[in-house]
């Protein structure tokens, strides 16, 4: 038995050792290193705004006043124009007259409470049977219609509350305000013009931050990350500033085989103004950083033997 034991092991030995020459042997090779391994690249850009507005108002009217014209800044919240609203001022002011008018309730609170008072005089009488029982059946009546006479003032004076808001909404539909921080570089309309559904007063642009648009080849896709650093140089303007990655585009243009890239450029000062082309420098990351790696990672192939 012992010597079957020992013949069986062998036999398991050298059929191991033959299975390990036969099949093909297992490696591993490193990932093809990502951008942050590879050389800076440069790309053409252009740099535009990174917002424009046509502004209008949401009802057709005569331009009364345009208080900007081009080259102006604007502000966020600020009137830039308004439209005539005459008539809707002089309501605003009728509703405004109303919604502060509270005579109604009080003249009907001041008779709710004498009725009150009366009302517990004529049970005491009524208890001493000093009182006809039809006085305090009748001043009883009063006194629910009177409760109900300020709920009918309260709630008119609440629909006139409601009223001059909506006389309010009406004036500033007619007001025309910059709803960014930017510049004026267009003028359509002058007092004196009619503003229709189709038409606008001014055109104004976001110019900080400025937006960077690149489109770079297929052999690039994946290696710009969010929050990339890249040097942008405007053609014109002296200098290179730096601007981060804001959108990349998970799709390729099958046309071109180029994809898309978006990079933000502050621009507080206004010193680089939208519309120029340019070019950008995207750098090498740190090794480590980025969402995919640093190329240290490892996949295993197959090997064929050699005879």
């Amino acid at each position: 038995m012992a010597n079957c034991s020992r013949y069986r092991s062998s036999r398991i030995s050298g059929l191991a050792m033959a299975a390990s020459l036969a099949l093909p042997a297992v490696g591993v090779v490193p990932r093809p290193a990502l951008a942050q391994d590879e050389a800076p690249f440069n790309a053409s850009c252009l740099i535009e705004a990174s917002a424009q507005a046509k502004l209008g108002a949401s009802v057709s009217g005569l331009v009364k006043n345009v208080y900007v014209d081009r080259g102006s800044h604007v502000k966020t919240g600020q009137i830039v124009a308004e439209l005539d609203a005459d008539v809707e001022r002089a309501a605003l002011a009728v509703a405004r007259a109303r919604a502060e008018n509270d005579h109604e309730i009080r003249s009907t609170t001041s008779r709710l409470e004498f009725l009150s008072r009366k009302t517990k005089r004529l049970t005491r009488l009524a208890k001493a049977a000093a009182a006809p029982e039809e006085s305090r059946d009748e001043t009883d009546t009063d006194l629910k219609l009177s409760v109900q006479a300020v709920r009918e003032a309260e709630l008119n004076l609440h629909m006139a509350q409601l009223e001059a808001a909506r006389s309010e909404t009406l004036v500033e539909q007619r007001i025309i305000r910059s709803p960014f921080d930017g510049i004026v570089v267009e003028r359509s309309l002058s007092p004196g013009e009619y503003l229709h559904d189709q038409a606008h007063v001014l055109s104004i642009l976001r110019v900080d931050p400025l937006y960077v648009e690149v489109y770079l080849p297929l052999e690039h896709f994946g290696h710009v990350q969010l929050g990339d650093l890249a040097e942008v140089a405007p053609k014109e303007v002296a200098g290179q500033f730096v601007a981060s990655v804001l959108l990349v585009d998970p799709f390729i243009d099958a046309a071109s085989a180029t994809f898309g890239v978006r990079l933000k450029l502050d621009n507080p000062d206004g010193k680089i103004p939208a519309g120029l082309q340019c070019t950008v420098k995207f750098h090498a990351r740190p090794a480590g950083e980025g969402s995919q790696g640093n190329g240290a990672a490892y996949v295993n192939v197959m090997r064929e033997t050699m005879e």
